[in-house]
């Protein structure tokens, strides 16, 4: 298994990444796939979109930020005919070796059975949840309404000291308000 950079020159990656963007997350949990794309391409540096790959076979994309002290990974999906076959584990598993920076992400509030496996998922994976921490993901879209999130974090970040900074980067960088 293995992670790739997103070849913007090959439509069948484009094709793949942007069906399973569309079909992975509700509308208001994403901007535009033109958006995402050109972000991809004007903020090489610090805006990244790898492929996971195994046996030559596509079966999912992960969206993320290199920021001044963290990491942030906007999105991370796995193909439908790949899910519950433990590839999600050992793909973000890839990923955490890659980063040595601290990693931060976003999470629907602990509400559905749903949100509490995802939650579940990545506290295996040895992140923390904020849960003393009010988080509101910004709109990715006009209508300018924010959705209640939850923010989980592996590796330090001292959350008395650095929650404010965290979001407000986060916002920033990321979301651009």
């Amino acid at each position: 298994m293995k992670l790739e950079k997103l070849n913007l020159l090959d439509q069948n990656e484009i094709t793949f990444v942007e069906n399973n963007y569309i079909k992975s997350f509700p509308v208001e949990e994403r901007r535009p796939t033109d958006q995402m794309f050109k972000l991809y391409e004007d903020y090489k540096d610090k805006f990244k979109i790898l492929l996971c790959i195994k046996d030559n076979e596509r079966i999912g994309f992960i969206t993320y930020w290199k920021l001044n002290t963290f990491t942030f990974i906007e999105h991370f999906a796995i193909s439908s005919v790949y899910r519950q076959k433990g590839y999600g584990s050992k793909i973000m598993q890839l990923f955490i070796e890659k980063i040595s920076q601290p990693i931060v992400l976003e999470v629907e509030p602990p509400t559905s059975h749903w949100d509490i496996r995802r939650i579940n998922f990545y506290e295996r994976l040895g992140f923390k949840l904020w849960n003393d921490i009010e988080y509101k993901q910004p709109s990715y879209h006009q209508d300018g309404k924010s959705y209640p999130m939850k923010l989980m974090s592996l590796r330090e970040i001292q959350l008395d000291k650095e929650e404010i900074n965290v979001i407000k980067l986060i916002h920033s960088e990321v979301y651009q308000i």
